[in-house]
């Protein structure tokens, strides 16, 4: 295919875009990308601010009779992290900048029998666990270095053993890893290196690791399932104790100086429970353990405090608060108090000062009804609305509940969808905005689930359509609001599902979608089709084998099911970004599995299912070389938009181009840096992928004027 030729096919049909679906020679395009002008932007600032507050802990002090709470604060997984230690024997705040480059969200923690707190999470510049200690006598974080080279993992637990030792894993390519660490000594005693079976998508642990005189027991997934492994801590001998069913997970619940395991059941049969000791299975009847009592690290704390966290984001100026009770005092408070003035309650508070707040980088925006641009932070912070009319940014709240890949406005509501588990919300712009934005005690922000939330959570598609994540949605002729998405961790391919406004019930299938992770969705024929964008995947219904190529698959709404498949491009890894321009005919921009370094732009009918054209484009389409991933960030780019020169308007690499479907030629109009996905306001053009939202001033005209006044100088 040369992008020379000019392909000519009949279609046999009327539609705006004629009986002809004409793909022009465009010989020049490739130079005139090349020699793309840089666009200029104009700054609107930086409206999604925020940072992560759901990472805390309690660590006795010394003395046993106080606590302290370590309250961590972070931008995004890697930092900037800081702590602040509160004392609640003293009432001191200590803030602590902790290292970059390290997870402290999911790090593995464990009370040592010398009453410091240990904390082990991997480098992302090495990939090898790292050891910190949290001392309450100084009310700092120490840290310790790398213990375990090769050792990373998303999930990383510690646990105490009755011998005093700490004990750890994580994961090692394809199974996870075991290891000894001596808080005396000061290092790592003995490494296990990897263990129990190898899966192949990765190894993960669950939350918690269990340890007695003789095993450990670490529960390894996902896929094909969940085991729990047991080790010989002498020999390293190990062996599988159980299995759970494909895709339910299995748990394991420390009770020192042992632990034992929940594991699921097929269908609705209730969980089973075991004590995991001296390397067998013994099944849980009563709440009594096999093993002698023992003395753990936490016993000789009083019980620990209340604490409520609803205020602990920072406001505007940095400031944050934290309440805390004791249970004496809770015990003591006035069961019908005439007043809920906290302090009679017996709250007490703590105010954190100067907490650092980010920029974060934009997701693709929404249209609210009322015209306003809805917009989010990646890394799940910071949710504003922008007025176009007035230039004015409204800080709406501090998180919307899940990493939105996907918003759709229905009714006078928006709903969004993404990660995780396909979670959906809806947000009603009429009302104010209670998520994560409680007042003191005795005032909690609203369920997300109460109908009093706004946002209001709705369910999970996960369920139905076995999705971790959420990625485009469509509006159907029938009402219902569809959306797709692909599976995370324990399954790799696609699922498909809607929600019904009416009747307020989510379903939806994965079934035919086992070997293709979808991707994109758009609607045709006034959404009686909705039409399905893949990627290959590994298929476990087919010995996890990928199929040949991807495909565009047509839901029909009326039916109920997929009608058809087509192939738009034979051996193609993905289907790309796809938009109807015209009824039944379908726009499509894809990888070119043949070239690297090119793109494939392609027309179907999808009521005929026929591929009427395809056309080679000298671009890749997006700066990522493997583009899509599996997992791409929330502020994705790449986007088939429609402008309101009926135009479609995408990039090829680092160049906002524009499509005219009446004939498939390529206009060219600036490079971005960073790109960022375009939302059209009018003649006005908004971009996203930035921390600054930015924006061209009526572009369109601009462009069909030919002036210069949008390009850099």
């Amino acid at each position: 295919m040369a992008v020379a030729a000019a392909l000519i096919f009949a279609v046999g049909r009327d539609t705006a875009i004629g009986d002809i679906w004409r793909a022009v020679e465009q010989p020049e395009l490739k130079e005139a990308l090349e020699r793309a002008p840089v666009l200029q932007t104009e700054s609107l600032g930086e409206p999604a601010r925020g940072v992560n507050v759901w990472e805390r802990w309690l660590v006795p002090n010394h003395d046993g009779k106080t606590w302290d709470v370590l309250q961590i604060y972070f931008k995004e997984y890697y930092g900037p992290t800081w702590l602040y230690a509160v004392d609640l024997g003293t009432g001191q705040v200590r803030k602590q900048r902790l290292v970059d480059d390290h997870q402290f969200y999911l790090s593995g923690r464990a009370l040592g029998f010398d009453g410091k707190h240990y904390i082990a999470t991997p480098s992302r510049r090495t990939w090898s666990m790292d050891m910190f200690v949290y001392d309450p006598a100084t009310n700092t974080v120490e840290e310790r270095g790398e213990i375990v080279p090769g050792l990373g993992g998303e999930v990383r637990p510690l646990v105490t053993g009755p011998d005093g030792r700490i004990y750890g894993t994580g994961t090692r390519d394809s199974k996870v890893g075991l290891y000894i660490y001596d808080p005396k000594l000061g290092k790592v005693v003995k490494n296990f290196g990897p263990v129990g079976p190898g899966h192949p998508n990765g190894a993960w642990s669950r939350y918690v690791m269990g340890v007695d005189d003789t095993h450990a027991y670490i529960a390894s997934g996902m896929i094909p399932a969940w085991y729990l492994v047991a080790v010989n801590l002498v020999t390293g001998e190990e062996k599988v104790l159980l299995e759970s069913p494909t895709e339910r997970v299995m748990d394991i619940i420390e009770n020192f100086p042992g632990s034992y395991a929940r594991v699921p059941q097929d269908s609705d049969a209730p969980d089973k429970e075991y004590w995991l000791y001296h390397g067998q299975v013994i099944p849980k009847t009563n709440d009594t353990p096999p093993w002698p009592k023992q003395a753990s690290p936490w016993d000789k704390a009083v019980p620990k405090p209340e604490v409520y966290f609803d205020q602990i984001d920072p406001d505007a100026e940095g400031n944050a608060m934290l309440w805390y009770r004791s249970l004496e005092d809770t015990a003591k408070a006035p069961k019908d108090p005439p007043h809920d003035d906290p302090q009679t309650l017996g709250w007490k508070s703590v105010r954190l000062k100067s907490v650092e707040s980010y920029p974060h980088r934009i997701n693709p925006m929404s249209i609210l009804p009322d015209g306003l641009l809805y917009g989010t932070g990646d890394d799940y912070a910071g949710v504003f609305v922008f007025d176009p009319r007035t230039d004015q940014t409204t800080i709406l709240g501090p998180r919307p509940g899940l990493a939105p890949y996907t918003q759709i406005v229905c009714g006078n509501k928006l709903y969004s969808s993404g990660y995780s588990g396909g979670h959906l919300f809806v947000y009603d712009p009429a009302r104010p905005w209670t998520l994560s934005k409680g007042g003191p005690p005795g005032h909690p922000a609203p369920d997300q689930a109460d109908a009093r939330s706004n946002p209001r959570y709705l369910g999970d598609f996960d369920k139905t359509t076995r999705v971790g994540l959420m990625h485009s949605s469509a509006l159907g002729a029938d009402g219902k609001i569809y959306f797709g998405g692909f599976g995370l961790r324990h399954y790799t391919g696609g699922g498909f599902g809607w929600y019904d406004p009416k009747t307020r019930k989510m379903e939806g299938f994965w079934m035919p979608l086992s070997g293709y992770a979808v991707q994109w969705i758009a609607p045709a024929l006034d959404g009686r089709l909705i039409v399905i964008s893949t990627i290959r995947a590994a298929d476990e219904r087919n010995d996890n084998r990928a199929p040949e190529e991807a495909g565009l698959f047509v839901y029909d709404a009326s039916e109920q099911k997929i009608v058809r498949q087509i192939v738009p491009v034979p051996k193609g890894r993905t289907t790309g970004l796809i938009a109807e321009v015209a009824p039944g005919r379908l726009l499509g921009l894809t990888s070119s599995p043949e070239h690297p370094d090119r793109s494939v732009l392609y027309g179907v009918d999808v009521t005929a299912g026929d591929v009427l054209f395809t056309k080679d484009l000298p671009s890749p389409v997006s700066v990522d070389d493997y583009w899509p991933h599996w997992v791409d960030p929330s502020y994705e780019y790449n986007a088939f938009a429609r402008g309101p020169d009926g135009f479609v308007w995408t990039y090829l690499r680092n160049v906002l181009v524009r499509i005219d479907p009446k004939d498939t030629s390529v206009h060219v109009v600036g490079k971005m840096d960073p790109v960022g996905w375009p939302t059209f306001v009018g003649n006005d053009v908004y971009f996203s992928g930035a921390e600054q939202l930015r924006r061209i001033r009526n572009i369109v005209l601009t462009l069909k004027g030919n002036q210069k006044t949008i390009f850099e100088e």
